[in-house]
């Protein structure tokens, strides 16, 4: 998703739950890059030291939970030097869907991309979602015999339900005041791939 869109000075590493790896391993990264993408370890789980370890590291909470689904143990910060910390829910829609929403939207702002116009579709089905916080439901997209460009909601059975996602081509962004909504709703469409 990142590289897609330009962003290809990226290394990857990949630690374990260990508070005195994590501890070592992060501030190597705060003091290799401009920005950090961490992904796990930010949720309410015994092994999720990423807070912690964040805060030891002198990095500054800027906020930690977003009143959302998938997503909602999503944590930002501000490192020592200025650094961009973002540190994503680890199952894998929920960071996928953070990265698109939150990493990516901060990259093109902090880079003047030029931003994209709101893009809008409509829901080709009924959707309820009872919790009170915004939901962003992937979809499928497809056209309606008038051109009108149309989501289907696709199914995952949690935020860990990888395998769902390749069925998708972004999600839609539902209201959290509202828990109903039907077919033909006008909602504000994310795609994951860039246009």
């Amino acid at each position: 998703m990142l590289r897609e869109r330009g962003y290809t000075n990226c290394d990857h590493d990949h630690l374990p739950d260990d508070l005195d790896v994590l501890r070592k391993r992060i501030d190597v990264h705060l003091a290799d890059a401009d920005v950090l993408i961490l992904s796990g370890g930010v949720s309410m789980g015994k092994a999720d030291f990423v807070p912690g370890v964040l805060a030891e590291l002198g990095v500054e909470v800027v906020f930690h939970k977003v009143s959302q689904r998938p997503g909602k143990p999503m944590w930002f910060g501000i490192g020592p030097n200025q650094e961009a910390v973002f540190a994503l829910p680890g199952n894998p829609v929920s960071a996928l869907v953070c990265c698109r929403q939150y990493v990516v939207s901060a990259l093109e702002a902090a880079s003047a991309t030029a931003p994209q116009p709101p893009e809008f579709a409509v829901l080709a089905a009924d959707v309820t979602f009872e919790p009170d916080l915004t939901c962003f439901q992937p979809v499928r997209l497809m056209s309606s015999a008038g051109g009108q460009l149309l989501a289907m909601p696709v199914k995952t059975n949690t935020s860990g339900d990888f395998t769902a996602l390749s069925a998708s081509d972004g999600y839609v962004e539902l209201a959290k005041e509202q828990s109903h909504f039907p077919a033909g709703t006008p909602v504000f469409l994310h795609r994951w791939r860039a246009a």
